[in-house]
């Protein structure tokens, strides 16, 4: 935001010394001339350049943000930012939702992907629709199932691209919540799904209350997940502090959960993508030798998982061996 902010200013600052080179006695004289030197006989023309210029800096500012990080187009560990949200999977405390959950990557596993596509591709042409599940079901607010039916509708409305409908559920799914972890739920699939939409501050503000309430209902797994949502904004907008901590604190989380259970794989891949979040935001801060023990130890628990299981991690394993080089190479530069 704060960056938008500054190109648009700039923007305007641009437009006003270009409207000084053409009128120097304009505004009542209360412009002073700009003289331009040997360039007096091109004042048109350099006062179209910041004129032109102008305009674009004021225009890219309000663009919404590509995909890439701070790093100029980085390939980051799980991709780009999300294209497709999959509202399937509730984020369990317990569960491995790190596999395919687009709250704890930056974008939806290939294996999300390739489920939407084999629907696709199977269901039959001629068939007719399925009668979508009602949202409204005449159940009150926080009745038993009401908030796991408008979830499903949820689901089926994004897969399908039908964003009204579905953005119409996502502003009263929190009202359906019957508890703390349900509001959190509702305030994630919010986020998640202004964030495929390219609105960053709304997904903001969602994730904001998601952590809030994760903090409030004390589960570890939950607050790592709100955490990680929270850095992958603040990174993808260049708040490189907001992004660390967030990532400090959802690593340390992550460990945790890996020392309480260290037989979970799925703990145990969630903190080689926190380990790595955090490496790429260090990076980016200059901080390459932090960055290269981050990945380092990345890369130990990525071997073990390969090791146990080649066709599920070993995709994995190779991410990180090609990031580790990367970054091997720049410190030796």
């Amino acid at each position: 935001m704060l960056g938008r902010i500054i190109g648009m200013l700039l923007g305007l600052a641009l437009g006003g010394v270009a409207y000084a080179i053409l009128t120097p006695g304009g505004l009542e004289g209360r412009i002073p001339p700009i003289p331009l030197g040997a360039f007096e006989t091109l004042r048109m023309f350099v006062a179209a350049a910041c004129a032109g210029l102008g305009v674009l800096l004021f225009i890219a500012a309000l663009m919404p943000k590509g995909p890439s990080g701070p790093s100029g187009g980085k390939t980051r560990r799980k991709g780009g930012p999300p294209v497709t949200v999959d509202f399937t999977a509730d984020p369990a405390p317990a569960a491995s939702h790190d596999h395919g959950s687009t709250h704890a990557s930056h974008a939806p596993e290939a294996a999300v992907v390739a489920e939407a596509e084999t629907v696709a591709l199977t269901e039959p042409p001629a068939a007719e629709p399925v009668p979508e599940p009602a949202v409204d079901s005449g159940a009150p607010p926080g009745a038993p199932g009401a908030f796991a039916e408008a979830r499903r509708a949820l689901h089926d409305h994004t897969r399908a691209e039908r964003w009204s409908e579905a953005a119409d559920i996502v502003r009263r799914l929190s009202s359906l919540a019957g508890d703390d972890q349900e509001r959190r739920i509702a305030a994630q699939d919010a986020g998640d799904f202004a964030r495929a939409q390219g609105l960053s501050d709304q997904a903001a503000e969602a994730y904001d209350e998601a952590l809030s309430l994760a903090r409030q209902i004390g589960d570890p797994a939950a607050l790592a997940d709100a955490l990680t949502n929270v850095g992958d904004v603040a990174y993808e907008e260049h708040r490189l502090d907001g992004a660390v901590d967030a990532y400090e604190e959802a690593l340390a989380l992550r460990r945790g959960l890996v020392e309480a259970v260290p037989s979970d794989v799925g703990a145990r891949r969630a903190l080689t993508l926190a380990l790595e979040r955090l490496a790429d935001a260090r990076e980016d801060r200059g901080h390459r030798v932090r960055a290269l023990d981050l990945y380092r130890e990345s890369l130990d628990i990525s071997g073990a998982l390969a090791s146990a299981d080649p066709v599920a991690y070993g995709e994995d394993l190779a991410v990180t061996r090609r990031r580790l080089a990367e970054l091997e190479a720049k410190v030796m530069v």
